[in-house]
């Protein structure tokens, strides 16, 4: 699935300013807690990007996400989304979809 995310990368369709879902760590009392939250990439790198909490406050810390953890692109996996534009295999989405019409 890694390779997707370098070709979603590629093909300028993951890019600064697109939302990702990951697993964040947040501690609360003191306490480290594991969260899947939405973020907005802010920098892209090679192997990595650099995103903040989707409603940034002035005070929300800047998280490096590595390409490796991102759990979704815009809301679609990115399985699926590089299957829509066409630089990975269908998915059984896609499959499911053709057999319900």
């Amino acid at each position: 699935m890694l390779d997707l995310v370098y070709k979603l990368k590629e093909k300028d369709i993951f890019k600064v300013g697109s939302m990702i879902e990951s697993s964040v760590q947040k501690f609360q009392m003191g306490s480290p807690i594991n969260l899947r939250t939405t973020l907005r990439v802010r920098e892209m790198h090679d192997t990595y990007c650099i995103a903040d909490d989707e409603y940034a406050h002035s005070d929300s810390p800047m998280r490096k996400i590595l390409f490796l953890d991102i759990i979704t692109i815009d809301g679609m996996k990115p399985s699926d989304l590089a299957a829509v534009y066409g630089l990975g295999p269908k998915t059984s989405r896609f499959k499911r979809s053709r057999n319900n019409k």
